[in-house]
């Protein structure tokens, strides 16, 4: 059975594509499928030994078996990319500039007696390493359904608390902003419970990925945690 596997961030500089096609048996388990790939690309084998699956945008169980019409995709565990990019108010993802005081409106409710945002910025130093500027890349479909899990897990726990969830991708520079989460709820108690989950959540589990430009000119793909 012949498949296409969708490729992001150091995968797809390894393999100079960001998709290939190859053929699997028809019971292949999803499990087996970075190492069946890593045996007919020996090159990509050390970047291939920690993938995750991915299957119609949803991580694959490992037992998953593949039919020709899914989906599918290896994902680097340094958790943007496909640029395709969406935005439904409270949740975004997208290539242009964040606008915080949007981001307020949007949350803003005379229901509520709190609002919280956090802003996360692009940092020039860590340590003493300096960032020259940073590209985010995301696989658009799996993070939007991400998100939209996210939101619905925390509409549960918190009842009432207005959430919202904006991720930048593409090239940024120090002072950038690269995502907000916020939150808005009757009492601030909640409002900075449930920003302070967002963030953490989607710093954990979303399909985005950074690529660091160093300024002494390396270049290193970073988890998408800090």
């Amino acid at each position: 059975m012949q498949i296409q596997i969708r490729l992001f961030a150091n995968l797809k500089e390894i393999f100079g594509t960001d998709k290939i096609e190859i053929d699997i048996p028809s019971q292949l388990p999803a499990g087996e499928l970075p190492a069946f790939v890593a045996a007919r690309y020996p090159h990509a084998s050390e970047a291939l030994a920690h993938v995750m699956v991915a299957r119609n945008h949803q991580l694959a169980r490992a037992a998953d078996h593949f039919t020709a019409s899914d989906e599918i995709a290896l994902l680097p565990p340094v958790g943007g990319g496909e640029t395709d990019t969406f935005s439904t108010g409270s949740l975004r993802l997208s290539s242009e500039p964040l606008d915080v005081s949007e981001a307020y409106r949007i949350l803003e409710d005379p229901h509520q007696g709190g609002t919280v945002l956090f802003i996360g910025t692009v940092r020039e130093w860590t340590g003493a390493k300096q960032t020259k500027h940073l590209t985010y890349e995301a696989y658009g479909a799996m993070v939007r359904r991400q998100m939209e899990q996210i939101e619905s897990d925390v509409a549960r726990l918190y009842p009432g608390v207005k959430t919202l969830q904006w991720h930048r991708i593409g090239t940024l520079v120090p002072t950038d902003i690269a995502v907000i989460c916020g939150a808005s709820a009757p009492h601030r108690k909640d409002a900075f419970e449930v920003a302070n989950l967002l963030i953490e959540r989607l710093k954990k589990e979303v399909a985005i990925w950074k690529k660091e430009q160093l300024a002494d000119g390396r270049q290193e793909w970073a988890p998408n945690r800090s």
